[in-house]
């Protein structure tokens, strides 16, 4: 008997996630027609090679894949791929249309024990869901009729244009994060109607809006068998707006739990949600879920400015990588190429002097010469000849488009018949013949220069070696700090909020303090000289110097934050040395910048004097350099600083 229970008890231990593989929408035309959405590859990798990675590390030991289309594709993938330390089972049931069959029929089969995670298909998350489920475990201990648990994220006031149909407002009950309330908030919604008992009874409520739902969800046993008695629960929205209608009579309740800020998920509901994870994650925000860590991914060289290509890459002479793109493997680039914001498959052929802008180019693909691909989406096994151009088009597989073509605000398919079906944008979702929400004006409003001076992420194969080692951590940190103030500066972002995003940054790449500070300093000495590109202005010393006064301004309180002991003062200086050893406009700003600090208490003046007055026999000739001619640049300041101390004294002694 007891061998019995010990059985029961060792399996109940197991963790278990089920992973629906189709989310059964069709906000992703024509996608859905070719993957299951946990197959939509997001930066060539598969959402499932995601989704196992994460599981993995939070040691969830078994995984329920359920499918329902695309059955063979996912029996391929499940038989070609090494799952370790997960056991996978595929579920399969044709023709189920609704995430409500899903779940009954799952309950049906008897195959959940316990709590359970839930995920729907076009989830991507780093979050550490093992604590998640701890959490909601504990409180089905203090609560039996605890059903599930939502997972949030608080987008705050980002304002992600491509989750403007998937936010969430909820009431809660703040002292145990009971759900009182739950809606989608659309882009019409201008009043939101609350209960007064809802405050009458609990005396703590929070109202909290912009709440991204994550499409994972932590379920007791009470969630599926509350889905096989209730026909009318198809969607996850009708079981939490039915379970907090009838609460008493179903006798069960919802919670909640926030995203850690270092934590990022983001559902790919919409082109517009595929657009904003792709470049997030060549931004590494979900790190470690990044193009170069993942294991299925290997051999990619890490570029400056969010930028990535495969070491069998071939790129000719003039080639431009910009920033947030990546050219995957035995792709080829011919001269004069420039790619932006955009990703290349694998075994692409790109021509003579392509411009590829925003746009997703999936896979063996050919596009010849003189092409110009703008917010557009390329599938599987297209040919463009040569000077087409397109722009916010989805281009379906096996298409060839002629020479000196020209398509706008259009998708396109094979129509069946060896032609070309031809839909345009505004009629392109299947199910309302409305608009598809497409990403090609989600960011209206920020430019990009062409070109950077400073950074031009340039790449050939005389100039990027394709042997070189990946860059350290402390490189990508410096990487993504200048990122974030630039778009911080550009984007006027509260400097708390990019505080937030440095510390996510730092534990990411397991980052000292002392190594914050000293990247921090130098990614604030450097950003003029990249907004300056941005914007296309030159890199003048007077425009230098225009802007840093006013991004040391704006950036104070990062400063103040990070520079606060006399060992980030030395760190300081010593990014003040390294920036002036590359930079000459920065070394003509020395004065500007020592006055600056000096007056806004970044650095003191035993510290400033201190360094002035340093010895440099142990440092090397370069070291040696570079200080002389920055001691040069601040004399007049230094002097006045010394001046100043004497006059201080002098007084001090006359009073005495």
């Amino acid at each position: 008997m007891s061998k019995k229970i010990a059985t029961e008890l060792k399996k109940e231990d197991v963790l278990q996630a089920v992973v629906l593989a189709d989310d059964f929408t069709v906000n992703l035309n024509p996608m859905h027609n070719i993957f299951p959405s946990v197959l939509t590859p997001v930066v060539n990798i598969p959402l499932l090679d995601y989704l196992t990675e994460t599981l993995v590390k939070c040691e969830i030991q078994e995984l329920f894949l359920y499918c329902s289309n695309h059955i063979q594709l996912l029996k391929k993938y499940i038989k070609n791929k090494n799952f370790k330390d997960l056991n996978v089972h595929l579920i399969i049931s044709d023709g189920c249309r609704s995430l409500g069959d899903a779940l009954r029929d799952i309950d049906t089969k008897g195959l959940i024990r316990g709590n359970f995670i839930l995920i729907r298909g076009d989830a991507f998350t780093n979050a550490n869901l093992k604590n998640l489920l701890d959490w909601h475990r504990s409180k089905t201990k203090q609560d039996k009729g605890a059903a599930m648990t939502l997972v949030l994220r608080d987008l705050g006031s980002s304002n992600v244009s491509s989750q403007e149909n998937e936010t969430c407002m909820i009431a809660a009950d703040n002292l145990n994060n009971r759900v009182l309330f739950h809606q989608k908030l659309n882009v019409e919604d201008k009043k939101v109607k609350l209960e007064l008992q809802w405050f009458l009874d609990h005396d703590h409520v929070g109202i909290h809006s912009s709440l991204l739902d994550s499409h994972i969800y932590l379920c007791s046993a009470l969630v599926l068998p509350l889905f096989s008695d209730n026909f009318d629960f198809q969607t996850m929205e009708d079981f939490i707006r039915g379970l907090l209608i009838n609460e008493e009579i179903l006798d069960s309740r919802i919670y909640w739990q926030k995203l850690n800020a270092e934590e990022y998920a983001l559902p790919v509901t919409s082109w517009r949600a595929y657009d904003t994870l792709s470049r997030e994650i060549l931004q590494r925000r979900g790190y470690p879920l990044t193009a170069d860590t993942m294991p299925s991914t290997k051999n990619f060289v890490y570029l400056r400015r969010s930028t990535y290509k495969h070491r069998s890459v071939t790129l000719a002479k003039g080639c431009t990588l910009e920033r947030d793109s990546i050219i995957c493997p035995n792709s080829k680039l011919g001269e004069n190429t420039y790619i932006t914001s955009s990703v290349i498959g694998e075994n692409c052929n790109l021509g003579n002097n392509v411009r590829v802008e925003k746009s997703y180019i999936l896979g063996d693909v050919t596009i010849c010469d003189n092409c110009i691909i703008k917010n557009s989406v390329i599938f599987f096994n297209s040919e463009l000849q040569h000077s087409v151009d397109i722009n916010g088009c989805i281009i379906g597989p096996k298409l060839k488009l002629k020479s000196k073509s020209t398509y706008v605000d259009s998708v396109m398919q094979l129509d069946g018949k060896g032609g070309i079906a031809q839909t345009p944008m505004s009629k392109a979702n299947p199910d309302t013949n409305e608009d598809l929400s497409f990403f090609k004006y989600a960011d209206a409003g920020k430019t990009n220069s062409d070109h950077s001076d400073f950074d031009d992420g340039s790449s050939s194969e005389e100039e990027s070696d394709l042997g070189a080692p990946l860059p350290d951590d402390t490189h990508m940190f410096l990487t993504e700090v200048i990122d974030s103030l630039l778009r911080g500066y550009q984007d006027k972002v509260k400097c708390e909020n990019l505080i937030l995003e440095i510390n996510s940054s730092r534990y990411a790449y397991n980052v000292s303090i002392r190594e914050v500070s000293y990247n921090v300093v130098k990614a604030i000495l450097s950003l003029p000289l990249h907004y300056l590109s941005e914007i296309g202005t030159d890199h003048s010393t007077a425009n230098y110097q225009k802007t840093l006064k006013q991004m040391l301004e704006y950036f104070h309180t990062i400063l103040a934050n990070y520079v606060k002991t006399e060992d980030a003062q030395e760190d300081c200086l010593r990014a003040i040395e390294d920036t002036v050893a590359t930079n000459e406009e920065v070394l003509l700003g020395a004065q500007l910048l020592f006055n600056y600090f000096y007056n806004r208490d970044v650095l003191g003046e035993d510290k400033i004097l201190e360094w002035y007055q340093l010895n440099d026999d142990d440092e090397d000739d370069m070291q040696k350099e570079v200080r002389s001619k920055i001691r040069k640049v601040v004399q007049p300041f230094i002097k006045w600083l010394q001046e100043a101390e004497e006059d201080s004294s002098e007084e001090e002694e006359d009073s005495d």
